[in-house]
């Protein structure tokens, strides 16, 4: 494990692009190397060969290795149960999150350096935004699959078919990102956020009230979506969540309440309600998350519709 981490090192550091794939390759038989002789891998370590590989390799052979890599691990881990999709799971995780890292420029000159320090603000934003709501969704379809696998098979296999398709949606989202843009609709993301409640035993209501948006304000406010359903799953017992978007003479309204806040789920300096807040406030808009009553929750997001 140490020399794994010290080659991980020395791939950020200075070292030259041959002297970089060697450290890879080197890497990668240090990751697998505990399999022939204790008959199971580090959980998520072969993520930092699979993330390290397409900022190194390049886009086609980088993401082939990264898909190689995941694949591998979970059937290396088919000795226990359960054990594949955790570390389908893990490495998945831990290589995106690597590849973001692995990715990043070297350092600029100092009089780009606060448009860079910015750019980073943006990056790492949209990284919460994309990946938080993704492995949300991952973590509660392989905990229903695991329930379900002894006793209801093909229900436990329909979970599994929607945990690959959150997570190519999750690397698609990651490859949009490197764009430096992405587009999300918000109908698709309301109707994502009624089954990932509804597979969560929570009652969900969805009221989709509006004209045709521009595509700007449709994704701030899909974002603000995934966000909010994110930490209705994380930080609460709920049983009933409504979603509205309502659109009032030259503004669109979106509104997610949720009841079972038995603790503080998020404040104004959570990342996430910053992150959220940052984005509405930059369209014009008005973003709150606050309590309601007892044990509710409540997020409201107001933008105007430039004319």
């Amino acid at each position: 494990m140490t020399f794994v981490l010290a080659l991980q090192a020395l791939q950020s550091g200075q070292l030259t692009t041959p002297g970089r794939r060697i450290a890879l390759a080197a890497q990668a038989v240090l990751v697998f190397l505990p399999f022939p002789l204790t008959g199971h891998l580090w959980s998520a370590v072969p993520g930092l060969v699979a993330g390290t590989a397409p900022a190194l390799l390049g886009t086609g052979a980088g993401w082939t290795v990264f898909g190689l890599t995941v694949t591998a691990t979970s059937l290396l881990q088919t000795s226990a149960p359960a054990s594949p999709l955790q570390a389908l799971i893990a490495t998945t995780a831990t290589g995106l999150l690597v590849s973001g890292i692995a990715s990043r420029p070297a350092a600029p000159p100092e009089p780009v350096g606060a448009a860079l320090a910015q750019e980073r603000l943006r990056v790492a934003r949209d990284l919460h935004d994309l990946l938080g709501y993704s492995l949300s969704a991952i973590k509660l379809k392989s905990e229903l699959a695991h329930r379900l696998v002894a006793e209801h098979p093909e229900k436990a296999q329909a979970h599994l078919s929607d945990v690959l398709d959150i997570a190519g949606n999750a690397l698609a989202d990651v490859r949009s990102l490197a764009r430096s843009y992405r587009r999300l609709s918000l109908s698709e993301t309301s109707h994502s956020a009624k089954t990932m409640l509804a597979a969560a035993n929570i009652d969900v209501r969805v009221e989709l009230d509006h004209d045709p948006l521009p595509e700007e304000i449709e994704t701030v406010l899909a974002t603000v979506l995934r966000e909010a359903v994110t930490n209705v799953l994380r930080h609460s017992d709920a049983e009933n969540c409504a979603i509205t978007v309502r659109q009032t003479g030259d503004a669109v309204k979106l509104d997610v309440v949720n009841d079972g806040v038995t603790a503080r789920p998020s404040s104004s300096d959570c990342n996430g309600v910053r992150n959220q807040a940052e984005r509405v406030q930059a369209a014009g808009g008005v973003f709150v998350a606050r309590h309601v009553g007892g044990d509710r929750f409540h997020v409201h997001a107001a933008i105007p519709i430039g004319t």
